[in-house]
């Protein structure tokens, strides 16, 4: 099964996406995590990335799509979290897993106010320190999601691949919501 997942920031995509790893044995794959990696490593990757990163900015299309490619390569299946977040990305990466013949199974969008997504990447810089969650850059990433995430959604809709998912339940109560989906989804794989 290859899955997407779509929200906001501190919608909950990467808590979901690791139990989907768990539950299903799929790995997940998550943007953020390499991009963090890269950085630290002060990679040629991570060294042109942490500027744009560090102002909650997003990172150019060619590089997340060259990053995705190779990180994709040779997986069946897949939990994606933080990709595509651009229209173009969605396209690249529709193109890619076409050109191998495995196109996505299913798009899980975590929908969430936008005051929950705030509280929540609020929290995690608290609890794990993240220097990347300023309110600033919260305001910005939040904004970028409207403006450049939203038309991949809207992209994804009429395939019948995008199930929206109530992302401001308890955990317990979207982990159900999520496995239904999933079940179903692979009722039809």
């Amino acid at each position: 099964m290859r899955i997407l997942f779509l929200g906001p920031q501190g919608s909950g995509k990467g808590t979901q996406a690791k139990r989907i790893q768990s539950e299903y044995g799929l790995p997940h794959i998550a943007t953020g995590d390499i991009l963090r990696e890269a950085m630290a490593g002060e990679t040629e990757l991570g060294k042109r990335v942490k500027p744009i990163y560090d102002a909650g900015e997003l990172v150019p299309d060619e590089l997340m799509i060259g990053l995705i490619r190779e990180r994709l390569a040779g997986e069946d299946g897949f939990v994606l979290d933080g990709f595509p977040r651009t229209l173009a990305q969605a396209e690249a990466l529709d193109d890619m897993l076409g050109e191998i013949g495995k196109p996505v199974s299913v798009v899980l969008e975590l929908r969430v106010p936008r005051e929950v997504a705030i509280e929540r990447m609020l929290r995690r810089a608290n609890d794990e320190g993240r220097t990347d969650d300023t309110p600033e850059a919260i305001e910005k990433r939040l904004a970028l999601y409207d403006e450049l995430t939203r038309p991949v959604v809207d992209h994804y809709a009429p395939t019948g691949a995008l199930v929206a998912i109530h992302g401001e339940q308890p955990i317990d109560a979207v982990w159900a919501e999520i496995q239904d989906v999933l079940e179903r989804a692979d009722d039809h794989s």
